[in-house]
């Protein structure tokens, strides 16, 4: 007969084991990396904020979320965690996904409550009927370099024909190389393979593609690193730019009435206070995106961060992005924006 003895620690070792294993943070299913969270806890349990957002650096500041704009801004200088409290919500936790895609999957799995990401995903998810509510541009005329490779590599998009250009899939880039390939009758004659970001260095140097297309610090930093730039978005296609959105789950906006406003309050005060330091600003996009300074300021010129919610140009550009991706039947179901935009 087994020692009661033994059973009793044989239990307690395999319940010690199970904690560990399902202690991960959530948003696991969709490869994010859970950060520390911010909390200004102080009688009982509030209420949380799960908070996602895109790090295509694949780098994470140290005790701090990596989250720039002024959304990041407002979590630096305290204003959303105190603002939060004042309605009950107390905790914020923070979730960094590779790319748009991963973060619709976290959030349509019900593991985050809010995302700051490009269009292009947001805009797919809501079109499969994803219960989101667009609450704001975080960024507009969010900006594309398209480099090539040192060895095999193009001099202009035309030389692309046979060849292999990269960049991550369902992205705003994905959907700029598109709108491009497409306006030059190339999209039938050009291979496309999904890569992240951070995965495309080694690409290029063997030559694997020919070309690549950058997201924010990543397009800069490669062009420092010698690889030839082809063209960038906002200097000849401004209108294929992206525009960063704020998308927030239905449930959570109906569980908590009082966020939007909150919100939003919030965010207008961060864009304000940034403009009004405007290098000490950068000096902490520079921190959280582990770039050098030049290169974020390259990245993120401050008039494309607005203070109101929705700019004319911004929809206007989330428009002609729909209305490209109903055309190539990327969007399953059509929508009105208007009726994706939820404002006070």
């Amino acid at each position: 007969m087994v020692d009661n003895k033994y059973l009793v620690l044989v239990v307690l070792l395999f319940a010690l084991l199970l904690t560990a294993c399902t202690s991960n943070g959530g948003a696991s299913s969709a490869g994010a990396k859970k950060e520390d969270s911010t909390s200004s806890k102080s009688e009982g349990e509030g209420k949380t904020l799960r908070l996602g957002y895109i790090n295509s650096t694949g780098t994470t500041s140290k005790g701090k979320p990596a989250v720039s704009g002024a959304e990041g801004w407002s979590i630096e200088k305290g204003f959303l965690q105190e603002d939060l409290k004042k309605i009950g919500i107390t905790d914020i936790e923070y979730f960094a996904f590779p790319n748009g895609p991963n973060l619709n999957e976290a959030m349509a799995a019900g593991e985050i409550d809010l995302g700051i990401f490009g269009d292009t995903p947001g805009l797919l998810a809501r079109g499969a009927g994803q219960k989101t509510k667009l609450i704001g541009l975080a960024n507009i005329y969010q900006d594309i370099w398209l480099v090539t490779n040192k060895k095999n590599g193009i001099s202009k998009l035309e030389d692309l024909k046979g060849k292999t250009v990269a960049t991550s899939n369902g992205s705003y880039m994905f959907r700029f190389l598109q709108g491009l390939l497409k306006e030059k009758g190339l999209l039938d004659d050009v291979k496309f393979v999904s890569l992240f970001p951070p995965d495309a260095l080694a690409s290029l140097e063997r030559g694997d593609i020919q070309a690549y297309a950058f997201p924010t610090y990543m397009g800069p930093k490669h062009v420092k690193l010698g690889f030839p730039l082809v063209l960038q978005a906002s200097k000849t296609t401004p209108e294929l730019t992206g525009t960063s959105v704020i998308v927030a789950t239905e449930k959570y906006l109906d569980d908590n009435p009082k966020f939007l406003s909150v919100w939003n309050f919030t965010r207008t005060k961060a864009v304000k206070d940034l403009k009004e330091h405007e290098e000490e600003y950068y000096q902490y996009a520079a921190k959280v995106s582990s770039q050098e300074l030049d290169v974020v300021k390259e990245s993120i010129p401050l008039e494309n961060i607005r203070e109101e919610s929705f700019p004319k140009e911004g929809i206007e550009l989330l428009e002609g992005t729909k209305q490209f991706l109903v055309d190539q039947k990327l969007i399953k179901q059509d929508f009105e924006i208007e009726d994706w935009i939820l404002s006070e």
